[in-house]
């Protein structure tokens, strides 16, 4: 009997330690996944570029750098409007709002996600009110499905506020320099059908939420404790309105400055540098800082996908599609789930970057007077191809390692965790409620 039970003891170690190198393995390939894919996808585009003869040259000369400024200067900008105060005010206001009820919670935190989404850096917006959220959510005692379910409204959120504005997101900056489509144009069509859809969205997600028993000290008591420790945040008003200004400035110049005359990139730069100018004589903390890693991400993916934009292959499954679709209206509409689709499972940097050649071949083809529409149907469907696994989304595995290292416990006491198995069900609602909504206006408009 003991040799068995020193058998089984040893057994059991050497169970631990396999369970732990392998545990470390996924851990170190998590972390170096990103870089990978990068090097993958630099390596491959080369690859491809020499076998069909393409001069490297060539991809660089036509390289979409004007993206990569846009993106770059507006995470920037993010972070000196994040250096005023201002979002941590907005969200501690959302939470006397509420009173600490957790539908109310849901909804209104939701509704600032797609609003600050719409018009700043999405994954910096997230990552500003995460820790007041956090505060919060450890004080109201909330469950594991509560969890699950706020981070799936908020994840899903920041992706249709990213998809309202030509400057809130990757895919709409590269729809935006792409020429289908103005600034204005693309705001004045976008920014309507997806506020409908997220107050879908949002109405969906908190009427999921089970109404609760009454227990109005304990909400009570989650806001005094988040205004107590934010007590001592500075807003500067000061600074805010004039970097509202310079921001407003941005907008009409993207809206009505032809784009020969000044690039929306150089606009950019501009407003940035004033602004930058305005922070340092106000004595702001100027943050010139952001994740070089998500841009060489997505500098990997334009690189690629203008490799394969000059193999022509795009173009002729564009035209495939074309002779063998007669109806422009059931065209979009199977562009829309075949790029919906590659968003989800590439995510959407690869699919706004591989699939935009097809989009531009067929505005300048069969839909030319409807391109404004096409370029709205095309950032539908990347938005919800975004939203449907949890690697799809920009700030997916960025939230998913927030949530997880913020120790929120559920009512049984035990440390909720929110990652891919978690976020599953959530995310195929969230896809299809999006691309329904999508393909429902399209058929209607065009």
């Amino acid at each position: 009997m003991n040799n068995t039970a020193v058998i089984s003891s040893g057994g059991l170690r050497e169970k631990f330690k396999t369970e732990r190198k392998q545990s470390a393995l996924l851990e170190k390939l998590k972390k170096s996944g990103s870089l990978i894919l990068i090097a993958a996808m630099f390596v491959i585009g080369s690859v491809v570029a020499l076998f069909f003869n393409i001069p490297i040259k060539s991809v660089m000369s036509n390289y979409s750098y004007d993206v990569l400024v846009i993106l770059i200067v507006m995470e920037l900008f993010t972070n000196l409007i994040a250096e005023t105060g201002i979002m941590q005010l907005l969200a501690i206001k959302i939470a006397e709002m509420s009173k600490g009820k957790k539908r109310l919670c849901l909804m209104m935190f939701g509704g600032m996600m797609f609003l600050i989404s719409s018009c700043l850096n999405n994954i910096t917006a997230v990552m500003m009110i995460l820790p007041i959220v956090f505060v919060l959510l450890k004080t109201l005692e909330v469950d594991k499905k509560y969890v699950c379910t706020f981070f799936a409204a908020i994840l899903a959120l920041s992706n249709t506020g990213g998809a309202a504005s030509p400057v809130g997101d990757f895919p709409a900056i590269v729809i935006m320099t792409s020429g289908i489509t103005s600034f204005l144009s693309y705001l004045t069509h976008a920014f309507p059908l997806f506020a409908i859809t997220s107050a879908v969205l949002i109405a969906v997600w908190g009427y999921h939420v089970k109404k609760e028993n009454d227990d109005g000290a304990l909400r009570k008591l989650a806001v005094i404790n988040l205004k107590s420790q934010y007590k001592n945040i500075e807003i500067r008003f000061d600074v805010l309105k004039l970097l509202a200004v310079v921001f407003v400035g941005m907008f009409l110049a993207w809206s009505f400055v032809p784009q020969n005359i000044i690039p929306p990139e150089i606009i950019a730069i501009l407003g940035y540098g004033i602004a930058m100018v305005i922070c340092s004589v106000k004595k702001i903390k100027v943050r010139q800082i952001m994740d070089l890693k998500s841009v060489l991400t997505i500098a990997s993916f334009l690189f690629f996908a203008q490799v394969v934009s000059q193999t022509g292959v795009l173009n002729l499954l564009a035209a495939y599609l074309q002779n063998h679709i007669d109806n422009p209206k059931i065209l979009v509409m199977v562009i829309m789930v075949i790029t919906s689709l590659v968003a989800g499972i590439f995510s959407a940097g690869p699919a706004a970057a591989a699939m935009m050649p097809i989009v531009v071949n067929i505005c300048q083809n069969s839909l030319t007077g409807q391109s404004d529409w096409i370029a709205d149907a095309y950032a539908a469907a990347i938005c919800a191809g975004s939203s449907l696994f949890m690697w799809s989304a920009t700030a997916g595995f960025i939230l998913s390692g927030k949530v997880n290292g913020a120790g929120i416990e559920a009512e049984d006491g035990k440390k909720t965790s929110w990652g891919v198995g978690q976020y599953l069900k959530y995310g195929f609602v969230n896809y299809a409620i999006q691309l329904s909504i999508a393909l429902v206006v399209i058929a209607v408009v065009l």
